[in-house]
């Protein structure tokens, strides 16, 4: 005997058939249809002439009957030529729960969770941002009757079937078409919940928004002009929530940790704005792997309880992730309860850490024993200079001078790596001298690729080395440090868990001057930092003698059939 699942498939792979190529929009014919035939095989004293007799007896509200006529116009013949093939029961779950037709729609799994969390009363107004085709009130709110839900959402076509669905559910539910980022909300709200669209840029409406919450919050204008769309809708959010109130959103990993939102992450941390954040796994959604961030937002909050799931779910075939009943509840026991997975900080702790929203950042802090602050043994830190290639290109010599320049693919395997009569420079410019590598300085990638790289320079007496791009300069102060002591350090797995600890940024790490600084190096005494030190430039005098071989064993091997011959 077939399951609902696969009879619902059945009939919506059926449907689509019959109407394929005929409209635009499949998913609103295919639902329509759905809910007309549930109509028409529970009550068969409805009208089915036409689709206007069919509107006018079937007993349905304004809104639906708007959907139906825009979704069915020309199609009446094909939808009565179903009647009576199904049954009601499966035909209304087709309604409720087929989300095949559309993107971004939100795990059922992640909607189960946020409803939990918000706990909706029987006496809360509840609003949801961007409510698509009403995945939210559909699985979080049949069993928990609020006074009233708005959702607001832009699109038509998702519209239409958030409007079919929960006319289903009950009365107490509206719709209205608008951008939840510039429409003007007329009243505050109980309970929110948002799975908002992910990344958006250069639209005029993020820039009309970004305006009116300048004026409206007093944010910093250069902030608020370089924030993700993910911290516009949060403060959408949290505008229109009532002081008692408790809202959750889905958001992006990068929005949690990234540079450019870090004022806006600010601002609702010393405000008390954030409960609670739930980094959730990966490929959670259909359409995407990327990990995503539940944040929960209510008033006067001290500190804000970080949680790691990312590693609490069900695998749902070979490339899903999803929350089981099971995964659900352990969450919510980190919420309530705390626990391994769980740190709590507050804001005067984050501030340090460029309010990090990421559990892991806390938690998977680096431990070291006897450990110093990096700053404390460096003379300096400067950036390479940053050069457009063309310039580069302008200043490089063909013949051998008395200065060289490095970049970053030049840092290999903790050494720095120059073909012979390489990386000239025709002259040093009063540009260029400033960033010439002091000797036994340690240059440091500002980049991930996928690691950090990071190599001591030795500057022959005959040669001015010059950093360019994403390198750092750090002079050591050699009376407490030796500098191949803590190159050793960078390259072993303590030091690259250390770079990235204090690393951030959403696709490519990046590890900031001041963040370099804060690193804590673990320090015995002079004495036994040159002891490993000497150990390490001996490794990497064997690495040399080894790869110049290996050079010449690839030389002999590519140029074995000329020497036969």
């Amino acid at each position: 005997m077939k399951s609902k699942i696969d009879m619902i498939k059945e009939i919506s792979n059926e449907l689509s058939e019959a109407y394929c190529g005929r409209i635009t929009n499949l998913g609103g014919a295919v639902i329509s249809t759905a809910f007309v035939l549930s109509k028409i095989e529970k009550n068969p004293s409805i009208s089915t002439a036409t689709l206007d007799s069919f509107l006018e007896t079937a007993d349905i509200r304004s809104d639906v009957t708007e959907v139906l006529a825009r979704n069915l116009n020309g199609l009446w013949e094909t939808v009565l030529s179903y009647v009576g093939k199904y049954d009601a029961s499966v035909l209304e779950e087709l309604v409720l729960y087929d989300n095949s037709f559309f993107e971004m729609s939100t795990p059922a799994s992640l909607v189960k969770l946020a409803g939990m969390i918000l706990g909706i009363s029987e006496n809360d107004k509840v609003l949801e941002l961007c409510s698509g085709s009403a995945t939210f009130p559909t699985y979080a709110m049949q069993d928990s009757r609020a006074s009233e839900y708005t959702g607001i959402e832009i699109n038509y076509n998702s519209n239409d079937i958030a409007v079919l669905r929960v006319s289903l559910i009950g009365d107490n539910y509206h719709f209205i078409i608008n951008n939840a980022l510039t429409y003007h909300y007329p009243t505050s709200y109980d309970k929110i919940f948002a799975n908002y669209p992910f990344g958006l840029r250069g639209a005029t409406d993020l820039d009309e928004c970004r305006r009116e919450l300048q004026e409206q919050f007093g944010f910093n204008g250069t902030s608020i002009s370089r924030c993700s769309s993910d911290w516009l809708f949060n403060t959408v959010i949290i505008r229109s929530l009532k002081e008692t109130g408790k809202a959750v959103a889905i958001m992006t990993n990068g929005a949690a940790f990234n540079k450019p939102d870090v004022y806006m992450r600010q601002y609702f941390a010393e405000n008390g704005l954030i409960e609670a954040v739930i980094n959730l796994p990966s490929a959670l959604f259909v359409e995407t792997a990327i990990p995503t961030t539940l944040i929960i937002f209510s008033h006067n909050n001290s500190s804000i309880r970080l949680i790691n799931a990312e590693k609490i779910f069900t695998k749902d075939g070979r490339r899903l992730n999803a929350l089981s009943d099971d995964n659900v509840q352990t969450i919510l026991d980190c919420l309530n309860e705390g626990g391994d997975n769980t740190i709590d900080v507050s804001p005067e702790e984050m501030r340090e850490h460029d309010y990090n929203l990421m559990a892991s950042h806390y938690l998977d802090k680096p431990v070291v024993e006897n450990g110093v602050c990096f700053g404390e043994l460096i003379k300096s830190i400067t950036r390479g200079v940053q050069v457009k290639p063309a310039l580069l290109e302008s200043y490089k010599s063909i013949m051998p001078t008395n200065f060289r320049f490095i970049t970053l693919a030049n840092v290999v395997n903790g050494s720095i790596d120059i073909e012979e009569g390489q990386q000239y420079l025709t002259e040093l410019t009063k540009t260029l001298e400033k960033y010439i590598i002091p000797d036994n300085s340690i240059v440091l990638s500002k980049m991930a690729s996928p690691t950090f790289r990071s190599a001591v320079v030795n500057s022959d007496s005959n040669y001015s080395i010059v950093a360019t791009g994403n390198l750092y300069i750090i002079e050591i102060d050699e009376s407490k440090a030796d500098p191949y002591y803590i190159q050793a350090f960078f390259d072993s797995k303590a030091g690259e868990a250390a770079l990235n600890y204090g690393a951030g940024g959403s696709a490519v790490m990046t590890i900031s001057a001041e963040a370099v600084k804060g690193i804590m190096i673990p320090l015995p005494t002079l004495e036994e930092q040159k002891k490993i030190g000497q150990k390490y430039q001996a490794a990497l005098d064997e690495y040399t003698v080894l790869k110049r071989k290996m050079k010449k064993l690839l030389e002999r091997k590519r140029t074995l059939l000329d020497n036969e011959g």
